[in-house]
């Protein structure tokens, strides 16, 4: 069967794909929350590949707990993702509450099939509830495993959302730290389970799918998760590299209230902050660094980010990100008025400007002057 081999890849590459996370040299709690995550998630496809064989080998208790994976995956990958977003004060203790509707799930099944016997019974491999068993129990154990997923998965868009939203106030930069992809993978698996919910709901309840049909598709979807999630998850500079930590950054000072009541700065020390950092921008040019962040500017003007966050945002009436990239966009306008440059490419003099992609750059520029470099450039040219 097609979808059973490729179940099977998508547990062995989930495997490999935590030994990889293992071989770091540093494993930061985003890697072993992950490596957790890939875990469950080769579990449960597993039991999906052992369910779908004609001779099922796993006793009866380890396929109800496979069954009822769904309820965990989906709290680790929520705190996964919060993991790599501001803020973020990870203890393993506060795993345990959200196992409870595991916990709870399996002591209604495990009571309907072994003490209820006959309420609740397995076949080829998946449960099945007798025609005796009351519906409205039917209908909460099987929307339980579609509610919950589908709670934690808005949760962690939101998680997302709000990440996404303190970038601009933090670095001058988003690339490889917006989480971009994990936002994409989260509103495909809302989707996910909105379907996974109509089709136990109706398509189960009616008889118009088994359980071993649909659960060989929801397998091989989470298959595509899996290589999804590693390939994306190579290149993403906070999950493999310690190149950029966004809590590295970032402590709980640096996320107090926009209001800045307790900064302590006065206007006229605001006033004298502002002519420092602009002094500072002319001669030292910090913006030409690419990965350049709040915190690494505060600390050059002996600061705190906190103070600097709220001295730009009231002084220059914008973020920092704009700030910065505002530098930026000057410079590389008057390198494009500089005939000694005239052979330097689009592209070379946007990254010596501090730019760090081309598509980054494009936008920011024509955001600023209402045009695109190529057509800033030949206006001054000719």
């Amino acid at each position: 069967m097609l979808l059973r081999s490729i179940i099977f890849t998508g547990a062995i590459n989930g495997l490999f794909f935590i030994l990889l996370l293992m071989n770091k040299p540093k494993n930061s709690d985003s890697d072993r929350i992950l490596m957790l995550w890939m875990g469950i998630i080769s579990l449960q496809l597993g039991f999906y590949y052992d369910n779908l064989s004609a001779n099922p080998i796993f006793p009866d208790c380890l396929q109800l707990l496979g069954f009822s994976l769904p309820l965990i995956n989906s709290p680790v990958l929520y705190f996964y993702i919060s993991s790599l977003s501001f803020g973020y004060d990870f203890k393993w203790r506060n795993i345990s509450i959200h196992l409870l509707p595991f916990l709870f799930f399996n002591c209604i099944t495990f009571f309907l099939h072994y003490i209820k016997v006959g309420d609740l019974f397995l076949k080829d491999g998946f449960p099945h509830f007798s025609s005796t068993l009351n519906s409205g129990v039917k209908h909460f154990l099987t929307a339980l495993l579609a509610i919950i997923p589908g709670y934690y998965t808005v949760l962690s868009f939101l998680v997302l959302l709000r990440h996404q939203k303190r970038l601009p106030d933090n670095y001058s930069y988003t690339e490889k730290i917006n989480l971009n992809w994990l936002k994409w993978i989260v509103v495909s698996l809302l989707i996910l389970f909105a379907g996974l919910f109509l089709f136990i709901r109706y398509g189960v309840s009616y008889g118009l799918v088994g359980y071993p049909d649909l659960f060989a598709v929801v397998g091989a979807i989470l298959t595509i998760y899996v290589f999804f999630i590693g390939f994306c998850g190579l290149h993403q500079d906070a999950v493999f590299n310690n190149g950029i930590s966004l809590q590295a950054d970032i402590n709980e000072e640096d996320l107090i209230a926009a209001n800045y009541k307790n900064s302590g700065l006065s206007d006229e020390k605001a006033d004298q902050i502002f002519i420092r950092l602009k002094l500072h921008m002319d001669k030292e040019k910090p913006f030409l660094k690419e990965d350049l962040s709040l915190a690494m500017l505060a600390g050059e003007l002996g600061i705190t980010s906190n103070q600097l966050s709220q001295v730009i945002n009231q002084k220059s009436q914008t973020n920092f990100f704009n700030f910065i990239n505002g530098y930026r966009v000057a410079t590389v306008k008057d390198k494009f008025k500089d005939p000694a440059l005239s052979a330097y490419s689009i592209l070379g003099i946007a990254y010596d400007s501090g730019f760090r992609s081309k598509s980054s750059f494009n936008k920011i520029f024509k955001e600023i002057t209402g045009q695109t470099p190529l057509q800033y450039r030949k206006a001054v040219s000719s």
